[in-house]
């Protein structure tokens, strides 16, 4: 298997966590997540991934990843597996453990006019409650000690699982914890019912 992209020819050191792709009429192995895309950049080029990372909606980050991470002339080599990839469609992609990768979204469809949302919706009516949906958003709202947790677990978590990540430290902790204790009181009451009606058979 080769192992270039943002690695060069024949390196075989890994930082975190990869991707085989199938490209070329082979495959290459490429890094999957923030940690082992910034190893690989020089100081201009990391600035520039930190911004976007920073900016872009976590369903998105797998296709930023993916642009960062694929090499350099990929796509002027295999156009069609190339834009296979950039469109959403990662057949034949397994990551380091030999799973299928699938992205949770399908990339931004700029063309159509669609604008990345900086934050989740949810609530009801829809829209009611809202948190952040990007890193640099999710930055903002956690305090020291859960921040170095964050960064930690989000810049290891592969590209295609970043979606899940960023809403578990997204969504507010108090809305967790009331969510939580609701789920915990219905399953009480269901039990409590069953109880009965079994006591009464």
């Amino acid at each position: 298997m080769s192992t270039w992209g943002l690695w060069g020819p024949g390196m075989t050191t890994r930082n975190g966590p990869v991707w085989s792709v199938p490209l070329d009429g082979g495959r290459i192995e490429i890094p999957s997540s923030i940690e082992g895309v910034r190893a690989a950049l020089d100081a201009r080029e990391l600035a520039e991934f930190e911004a976007e990372i920073a900016r872009t909606p976590a369903k998105h980050l797998v296709y930023v990843i993916l642009g960062w991470a694929l090499p350099p002339d990929a796509e002027k080599v295999n156009p069609d597996a190339v834009g296979r990839l950039q469109s959403g469609d990662f057949s034949g992609v397994l990551d380091e453990n030999g799973e299928a990768v699938t992205p949770t979204h399908p990339p931004l469809d700029e063309a159509a006019g669609e604008v990345a949302p900086s934050v989740w919706s949810t609530g009801f009516p829809l829209g009611s409650k809202t948190f952040p949906a990007t890193i640099g958003g999710i930055r903002a709202v956690l305090d020291t000690e859960r921040l170095a947790e964050f960064e930690a677990e989000i810049a290891g978590t592969p590209g295609h699982e970043l979606t899940y990540a960023a809403l578990r430290w997204g969504y507010p902790p108090e809305e967790l914890a009331e969510e939580d204790a609701l789920i915990a009181d219905l399953k009480a009451a269901e039990e409590r019912s069953a109880h009965r009606g079994g006591a009464g058979t």
